[in-house]
């Protein structure tokens, strides 16, 4: 064979093999259903990202469907999960960041966030806003302000939960009352109701309330920011100044939102005590404050019916707080592309649908998408409890040295739980407590 046919036959094998391993190229991209973009493992070598949360087991099990989901489109990643406790996330994750052990992607909740950013551990990914398929724009601006320092952005949210009113329809038809919903309606839905509405309720010797204020999935002395923080709000009070340097919970204000939780509990008794476990779901609560999170739970109930409501209003306006927890990638991650990959497909519209069974999203095309608004007792009371929420509430703050005020803040709760001193000393402690730490 001549040379000049055998060096045309080898141009031609090797521009066939050039445009067979081009071909990946045309894959899809995350922005949509479940398909993932080829940007970062257009290699084909086998990657393993490692995704931490604090959920449960059935959060756990969606997530494993999704990255089942993923690998179709992306065989060479692999996903795991990593499972770390509520109240031993920021730690454990510091460590991990300082040991460069962090995980690729997590979970990250707002009152950590700003510690992250400020050591500059997180990756930068603005890039993902000029994605036309992504539609960025979808997003609600104000769910996206904890995690964006000037223009560049830090994480996605993809729970921005307000706080709400579950109630026991029933304890309120035998009772004769007016329903959270009716009064918040009529413009009448307040603090002031409430008490009155828990007081008719009521029954302690037989363990009946008519209120409860801290969320199940909390405990009791950890509850001065996950719970009582709408009470404070509403009463016209913070915990701290805009800046987060200064402890300013010590105001007529302040005294009075925890002397009205105070009360609750001990003089009225419309409210459990410290410790007490009765659940909604007993049927022996009239009000208890909640979060989305609660409904699958919530559809189990037989026995009586329910319905949801906003936060009440109080002295000081509205206090309704908005829960928040962002996808990040660690700046350390080996696979930082294949990781803002992921997070890209978690983040889509369509899995941002399947994650909303549980979390309250920020995309506006999910929130008002028949099958969220379905999700609770009617279409209405998800509008009212949650979508007309959304721009009036307010994100729990976010800081450094959580960790230390944290300890000291329920410290001081633990005094008001057992009795240990007058409220307005209480306060006052807080603030010789806390303002130090604040001022590092």
């Amino acid at each position: 064979m001549k040379k000049g046919t055998i060096l045309g036959l080898c141009i031609l094998l090797l521009g066939v093999v050039l445009s067979a391993c081009g071909s990946g190229g045309n894959e899809p991209s995350s922005g949509s259903g479940a398909k993932a973009s080829s940007s970062g493992t257009a290699s084909g070598k086998e990657v393993k990202l490692t995704f931490a949360i604090w959920g449960n087991d059935t959060h756990k099990m969606m997530y494993e469907e999704m990255i089942a989901q993923y690998k179709t489109v992306k065989p060479n990643v692999s996903v795991e999960i990593m499972t770390i406790p509520a109240g031993e996330f920021q730690q454990k994750i510091s460590v991990m960041m300082a040991s460069k052990t962090a995980p690729d992607i997590m979970w990250m909740l707002e009152r950590a966030i700003p510690q992250f950013l400020d050591n500059d551990q997180i990756v930068d990914l603005s890039a993902i806003k000029s994605d036309a398929e992504y539609d960025f724009a979808d997003f609600i601006p104000s769910t996206l302000e904890l995690v964006t320092r000037g223009d560049k952005l830090y994480g996605v949210p993809f729970s921005t939960p307000p706080n709400m009113i579950y109630y026991n329809k029933n304890l309120f038809k035998e009772n004769g009352l007016k329903t959270p919903t009716e009064l918040y309606e009529e413009g009448n839905w307040t603090y002031e109701e409430m008490e009155k509405a828990a007081k008719a309720i009521s029954r302690p010797d037989q363990g009946v309330y008519g209120i409860n204020l801290i969320l199940p999935s909390q405990s009791w002395t950890g509850s001065w920011m996950e719970s009582i923080i709408s009470l404070v709000w509403a009463f016209g009070a913070d915990y701290f100044s805009p800046d987060n340097k200064a402890f300013v919970l010590n105001t007529p204000e302040g005294e009075r939102a925890l002397q009205f939780f105070s009360d609750a509990m001990f003089q009225s008794q419309i409210h459990p005590k410290p410790g007490d476990q009765t659940g909604f779901e007993s049927g022996k609560i009239g009000m208890q404050q909640n979060l989305l999170s609660y409904i699958g739970k919530a559809k189990e109930i037989q026995d009586f019916e329910w319905d949801i409501a906003p936060m009440p209003e109080g002295p000081g306006g509205q206090g309704t707080t908005l829960g928040y927890a962002a996808y990040m990638v660690t700046k350390d991650s080996p696979h930082e592309q294949e990781a803002i990959d992921f997070l890209k497909f978690l983040t889509n519209k369509d899995n941002m649908a399947v994650t909303s069974q549980f979390f309250v999203p920020g995309r506006k095309s999910v929130l008002g998408s028949d099958d969220f608004l379905k999700q609770g007792p009617s279409p209405e009371s998800v509008k009212m409890a949650i979508l007309e929420q959304m721009d009036k509430a307010r994100v729990r703050p976010g800081f450094n040295n959580f960790q230390l005020i944290d300890d000291k803040m329920k410290q001081n709760f633990d005094s008001i739980y057992t009795q240990a001193g007058s409220i307005p000393d209480i306060i006052k402690k807080m603030e010789a407590d806390v303002n130090p730490l604040l001022q590092q």
